[in-house]
């Protein structure tokens, strides 16, 4: 066989020089940032009674973000979960080990389905919560797309930037950033859900974010107030939302509310502080049997204390805050509810305890998990629910002391103490329950050997109060119990 060695170099070698070439110009214009995570988590008693429900699980997950770099200050930005947990869709909790997609029904086809029989545990899709446009200007910044949200403490607005962070906000939103200086505002249009592409079955916000930082004096003011609307057709409020008042035969009514939150911050010598509130408002469009429309009345507010260590080895944070309740004997939504990544109390305010919703956070949880709006909720899958809890209905105090053993070492002591807002039984008249929630302590130990990797193992030791009994007529248990979290991240 003759070999034209020309035509050769031409039609093969010629277009490979060129891919790889190419490839790597590519490369210039690529940019990844992303977040590896692994961890366990076991909690020896999540009901605070018996049965345990005990629960012991690890997780493994991937975020990857490739940042587009399509000419100066254009770039297009997206992000996406490897191994995403099909059981918390639009979070990146990461899969659990051992978790297949399963068969449908009936028996296995092949050892390939066979949860026994089977010899490797199967592919699983991505997901992808981020895709959006920024284009960067010399006095502010374009961002159209579905981006990510977040805003001072993250009590409300949260991106879930934090290394072992499992939840998220975003918003397909269109929007741009003014900057003057140390101030900067920006109006945003967003839209989170619309039936068609036919007008009107729709979900709309109209916020506007206004801040001033100033990073010589430490000090920071910002505002960010969010205005939500949907007609009827589309308003699918959680029933919770109603309380102890069982809906009407009655249509929803169209959703109108806001949401605003403010934020401080400043910093001296000897110590810095945070604080950032948060008010809800506005008609839900939910009716009650007896006709009465639904309307939110909730708020929360969230305050840090940082003593900085200086020369010493020891480093003292001190939070404290409030979120108000919803009373289910009243026809508002009075409760408040913190974002999931906020972090305190590894057991008290993260995973479900207890055998009832004693924080009626019923309205933001899960759709496949407890969605309760019975007094009280009864014992729920307490044992198949990862962090999940929040801060609602509840005011508390944590004090936080590090002790660095090395510059690569620290030891963590923090103490939390809570106590209930409203009564969850406030309309059964003679069954008050305590609003004593007990407190928590949680001690650790935190490894970080290279700036992008570190390793946190820590035990929680949970000492619940009487509120965790409900009512006399109840007597549900509030047992001591403990956990143990060891969890490593690598950011890159």
């Amino acid at each position: 066989m003759n070999l034209d060695f020309k035509k050769t170099l031409k039609n093969i070698f010629l277009p490979m020089l060129l891919l790889f070439s190419g490839a790597q110009v590519m490369a210039m214009s690529l940019d990844w940032s992303g977040n590896y995570r692994f961890e366990y988590t076991e909690i020896d008693r999540p009901s605070l009674d018996d049965p345990k429900f005990r629960k012991a699980y690890m997780l493994n997950h991937l975020s990857l973000s490739p940042k587009i770099i399509a000419a100066d200050g254009v770039n297009i930005i997206s992000k996406f979960e490897v191994l995403p947990n099909d059981q918390y869709p639009g979070s990146q909790a990461g899969q659990p080990f051992g978790r297949r997609i399963q068969r449908a029904s009936g028996s296995p086809t092949s050892k390939d389905d066979s949860a026994i029989a089977n010899k490797r545990q199967g592919g699983s899709t991505f997901e992808v919560n981020q895709l959006y446009l920024n284009i960067n200007q010399e006095y502010g910044a374009f961002v159209a797309g579905r981006a990510p949200v977040d805003f001072g403490l993250g009590i409300s607005h949260n991106a879930g930037n934090g290394p072992f962070d499992h939840w998220y906000d975003t918003l397909d939103m269109v929007g741009y950033k003014v900057v003057i200086g140390n101030f900067s505002l920006m109006p945003m249009v967003g839209k989170t859900y619309r039936y068609s592409v036919s007008q009107g079955l729709e979900v709309q916000d109209m916020i506007w974010n206004a801040e001033y930082n100033n990073p010589e004096t430490e000090s920071a003011i910002g505002i960010f107030h969010q205005t939500r609307t949907g007609s009827s057709g589309v308003n699918d409020a959680p029933a919770s939302l109603l309380g102890n008042n069982s809906p009407s035969t009655n249509p929803n009514n169209n959703w109108n509310t806001q949401h605003i939150n403010l934020y401080l911050s400043r910093g001296f010598e000897a110590v810095k502080f945070k604080v950032e509130a948060g008010f809800d408002s506005g008609t839900t469009g939910l009716l009650t049997s007896t006709g009465d429309e639904v309307k939110l009345n909730g708020y929360g507010i969230a305050a840090e204390l940082d003593f900085p260590a200086r020369q010493s080895k020891w480093h003292t944070v001190l939070r404290t805050g409030l979120a108000s309740g919803d009373n289910p004997s009243s026809t508002n939504y009075e409760g408040f509810h913190f974002s999931r990544n906020y972090n305190l109390a590894f057991m008290m305010f993260h995973h479900p305890m207890g055998r009832y919703d004693l924080f009626r956070t019923g309205a933001q949880r899960s759709p496949n998990r407890l969605n309760c709006t019975a007094n009280p909720c009864g014992p729920y899958a307490l044992d198949d629910a990862l962090d999940e809890e929040t801060i609602s209905n509840a005011v508390y105090v944590s004090p936080k002391i590090d002790y660095a053993i090395t510059d690569k070492l620290d030891w963590t002591n923090r103490i939390t103490w809570a106590q209930l807002q409203t009564n969850p039984l406030a309309d059964n008249k003679g069954t008050d329950v305590s609003k004593d929630l007990g407190f928590e302590w949680d001690l650790g130990v935190t490894y970080k050997p290279y700036e992008r990797l570190i390793w946190s193992t820590e035990l929680g030791l949970f000492f619940p109060g009487a509120a965790w009994q409900g009512a006399p007529g109840n007597n549900f248990g509030k047992g001591f119990t403990y956990g143990l979290s060891s969890k490593v991240a690598i950011t890159f």
